[in-house]
């Protein structure tokens, strides 16, 4: 059996190249969260790179192997899938509040068996009725309701009479606008790595330096939380995360 939890964060190995490909960060789903589908990578420079289950040789205690490098590709797109809903908070399709899923339990096949709750419940993932960004619905016992019948009709309903307000577009003022915190174009899109507490206890397998070349962790350390600070103080997180077993 396998835990969402615990796949995250693995090192995938290739077995011929004797190499490291990447660290998994994200899990995704078929649409209904019944089959783990497919593992997103953090590879070298942060390239993104997607392992399907079916390429997977073995999963272990600290690593995942695959047979070669060609096991993973590069991910050019969007995936149409569902991400691990882990985190999601749990709701009955009658609006009763059930608790947030904290793991989800999966067969050696990657099928998924349960959702743990944070209170210690489980739901049957066949009572699963519908699951998005951030919240899952689930049937109960008694439901028999379909909600593929609340499907939207493919046209928005349109009203008349209704009065569509334009923003006016100011010129820029640089002076304004000179002291306010702008987030550059280049980190929109990057993964926030602020709780990276799941890799305290680890060890590193590498000597790690900052920009002035002083050592900031040494090969074979535990990971301890000032450690930890220092290495996301000169933004060598991801480093740490591919070097961490």
């Amino acid at each position: 059996m396998y835990y969402s939890n615990e796949l995250k964060s693995l090192s995938v190995l290739s077995l011929y190249e004797g190499e490291l490909l990447g660290v998994v960060d994200k899990l995704y789903f078929d649409k209904k969260l019944k089959r783990l589908i497919c593992l997103e990578l953090i590879g070298e420079n942060d390239t993104r790179l997607i392992l399907q289950t079916k390429n997977i040789y073995h999963v272990g205690k600290n690593a995942i192997t695959v047979k070669n490098n060609q096991a993973v590709s590069l991910k050019v797109e969007d995936i149409d899938l569902s991400l691990c809903p882990v985190g999601s908070k749990a709701y009955s399709i009658k609006g009763e509040y059930l608790g947030i899923i904290k793991e989800m339990n999966l067969t050696d096949k990657f099928i998924t068996e349960k959702f743990s709750l944070d209170n210690n419940s489980t739901l049957d993932v066949n009572n699963l009725a519908s699951s998005g960004k951030n919240t899952a619905i689930f049937y109960d016992k008694t439901d028999k309701i379909d909600i593929s019948k609340f499907t939207p009709t493919k046209s928005p309903k349109v009203f008349k009479n209704t009065v569509v307000q334009t923003a006016q577009i100011q010129p820029i003022d640089n002076e304004t606008t000179q002291n306010k915190n702008v987030v550059p174009v280049e980190n929109a899109n990057k993964p926030n790595f602020q709780n990276a507490d799941f890799l305290l206890g680890r060890i590193c397998s590498k000597d790690i330096f900052n920009f002035n070349n002083e050592l900031l962790i040494k090969a074979h350390a535990i990971v301890n939380k000032k450690s930890l600070k220092e290495i996301k103080k000169y933004g060598k997180l991801r480093e740490l995360m591919l070097y961490c077993k």
